[in-house]
């Protein structure tokens, strides 16, 4: 049994467009094969803002490997214990929020890549393998070439150093965060204001130069259409609660006319 190839990167290196959507409150397993089944090729566990814990990620994991679809966790910070953790229980890759300076970018290269690109502590996963054996060296290998490194540029600092984040290198995409960057930037919820938007445009210069996949994550469609058009490539929309509470309201018009 080979160890799963990411379907994100795959597409990434042939210049598609990526989409995503957001975990914040299914807790069951299931969640993943649902996804996978509409034909998302990722989902990203929010543990930032949310009560996952390291059970549930761990059997969101597990449930990952059998699916053709990846499945990211979004940490609460940099920390190394919580980057190398996700990874170990079985994340196929994370979402490092607020990331400012080359320092932090570093930092996490550091944690998350094994040997001879950093220095993550070796553990093989049993999630990963499946509980298969592997040779230890073919693992690291694996690892570093699969395991997807994402970034979140959320403020004005990280947008300015945004050349010197991606000359670290070993970042694969880019995921900005309009809200807390409109927060940032003194104009907050205003994610279609023109400062907002010549950021979004400089990030994307920025990763086309370095060959990282650009990225944002949207909750109107509009907006995703036309940043797609602008080359945003790693795109992430909505998020399970606006997603079923938007099915729901239509449904809900929709059964209400036939007693009209």
């Amino acid at each position: 049994m080979d160890l799963k190839t990411s379907r994100v990167k795959e597409k990434l290196k042939k210049r598609e467009v990526c989409f995503g959507t957001m975990l914040r409150v299914l807790k069951s397993p299931q969640a993943v094969a649902l996804c996978a089944s509409q034909g998302w090729d990722y989902v990203i566990m929010d543990t930032e803002h949310n009560d996952y814990d390291y059970q549930t990620i761990g059997s969101f994991s597990l449930a990952a490997k059998y699916e053709d679809m990846n499945l990211y966790v979004r940490v609460p910070d940099k920390l190394y214990y919580q980057m190398a953790q996700m990874l170990d229980i079985g994340a196929e890759g994370l979402v490092l929020p607020q990331v400012k300076t080359a320092k932090e970018a570093q930092h996490i290269i550091s944690s998350t890549k094994y040997a001879p690109i950093g220095n993550r502590g070796v553990s093989v996963s049993n999630t990963v393998t499946l509980f298969r054996d592997y040779d230890l060296v073919e693992y690291i290998k694996w690892a570093n070439e699969q395991l997807m490194t994402i970034i979140q540029i959320e403020s004005q600092e990280g947008v300015e150093n945004i050349d010197e984040i991606l000359s670290v290198g070993d970042i694969d995409a880019v995921m900005i965060g309009p809200s807390d960057l409109s927060q940032d930037m003194g104009i907050p919820g205003k994610t279609d204001h023109p400062s907002i938007e010549n950021a979004y445009r400089k990030v994307i210069e920025s990763c086309n130069k370095h060959d990282v996949a650009p990225g944002i994550h949207l909750t109107n469609l509009e907006a995703v259409e036309k940043w797609i058009g602008e080359g945003m490539r790693f795109m992430t929309f909505s998020y399970d609660i606006k997603l079923y509470k938007e099915a729901s309201k239509n449904a809900l018009e929709n059964l209400h006319l036939m007693l009209s």
